[in-house]
Order: C-alpha cells, then sequence, then structure tokens
C-alpha cells in the first residue's frame, strides 16, 4: 500500500474534524455568550419593573382602603346630624332643625336638598332618607374606587413584566445549552456525534434567538 493511498484513508477517519467544524463552533459560542449575557440583564431588569409595579398596586391599595375608611367615618358624621336633624323637625323645633341641616357637609348637604326636593314629608314614594345612592355620593368612595382602580393595572402590569422575566430567564437555560454543545460538540471522536452535538446547539441558539426577537425590551 503506497504513501498516497495510506493518506487518503486517514482523510476519510470518521474522527477527523472538518474545515468548517471549528469556525462554526466558535461563532455559536459568541452568539450564544452574548445572548446569554443579554437575556440575563433583561430578566433582572424585567424583574425589577414587576417588582416597581407591585409595589405601585399596594400603594395604591393603600390608599383606595384609607379613603374607604375616612368616607365611612364621615358618613357617620353625616347621618348622625342627619338624625339630629329628624329629631328637631319630630318637635317642631324649626330653629334647631335649621341649626343641623346648615352643618351638614357639601355631600351631604346636596344629598339633603335633593331629599327635600322630593317632597319626602308630602310624598309616600320619595327616598326614606337622602343616603341612598342616588342621592348621597361620597367624593372619597369615588377617589377609592379610582385607586382601586389603578391598583388592579399595576398588578396585572406587574404579572406581564414577571412573565416576561421568567421568558428571559427560560431563554437564558437554552443559550446555556446552547454553549454547552459548542464547547463539548469538538470532543468527541465519531463524526457524527460532533455534527449531532453541534446541530442540537444550533437548534437551541436558533430557537432562543428567534423567541428573543418577540419579546419586549427593557433598557
Amino acid at each position: 500500500m503506497t504513501a498516497a493511498t495510506i493518506d487518503t484513508h486517514e482523510g476519510k477517519k470518521p474522527g477527523q474534524k472538518q474545515p468548517w467544524f471549528e469556525p462554526m463552533a466558535v461563532v455559536l459560542l459568541s452568539l450564544a455568550t452574548v445572548g446569554t449575557a443579554w437575556c440575563s440583564f433583561q430578566a433582572a431588569a424585567w424583574g425589577g419593573v414587576s417588582q416597581r409595579f407591585s409595589n405601585q398596586s399596594a400603594a395604591e391599595s393603600r390608599v383606595a382602603a384609607a379613603d374607604r375608611l375616612h368616607s365611612q367615618q364621615y358618613a357617620i358624621v353625616d347621618v348622625l346630624l342627619f338624625s339630629q336633624y329628624m329629631n328637631a323637625k319630630a318637635v317642631s323645633n324649626e330653629t334647631l332643625a335649621r341649626f343641623y341641616s346648615e352643618r351638614f357637609r357639601d355631600e351631604a348637604k346636596i344629598a339633603f336638598e335633593a331629599w327635600l326636593a322630593a317632597e319626602p314629608f308630602k310624598n309616600s314614594n320619595a327616598p326614606a332618607h337622602p343616603f341612598v345612592q342616588e342621592l348621597y355620593r361620597p367624593r372619597l368612595l369615588t377617589k377609592a374606587a379610582a385607586a382601586e382602580g389603578e391598583s388592579q393595572r399595576f398588578w396585572s402590569e406587574a404579572g406581564e413584566a414577571g412573565r416576561t422575566s421568567r421568558s428571559y430567564v427560560l431563554l437564558t437555560v437554552m443559550l446555556a445549552s446552547a454553549l454547552f454543545c459548542g464547547g463539548t460538540a469538538s470532543k468527541f471522536e465519531g463524526l457524527w456525534v460532533r455534527r449531532a452535538v453541534l446541530a442540537l446547539g444550533l437548534a437551541a441558539f436558533l430557537f432562543a434567538a428567534g423567541r428573543m426577537l418577540l419579546l419586549p425590551v427593557q433598557l
């Protein structure tokens, strides 16, 4: 057997590395490393956004609870003044009745005047008192409802940011798998094994890269 024949057979050894193999592995390692760093940054950034929205949601919820409590306290005062007004009317003490009616808060006064306009002392169909929902509309309850709506909105945005952060974490795992495949592919003796491992790394990288393009970015 001649030396040329021996060289030809050696060139066809299953374990021989192909010229394109090492450059492709290096490119995969480089891109996967950059992608891993980027996804780690985005995961941390979106985690911070989620936490900030969660804090804002909690703050708005506390505002809503405080407004509701204060509204209930004011409503107690309004009801007590109205009760005293009715007691004065019951004994025909118009001076005392006027004294209490002049001290109604603005919200209670508006409801009271609308109630009087319905002639409750003559009209049996009039509301029994001014504190029905159609007449009595506390400003703080409106503020509390708005704050509660903001709290729900912030909570929803916190959940969305959290899901984005977790998606970036998943992509980090996928890119780490691509790094592992790109770094170990050349260690195998069999040509088909090296190709299979490198192909698996490329597939993981391409999936992660495609998914990354669909995710929002936080700078």
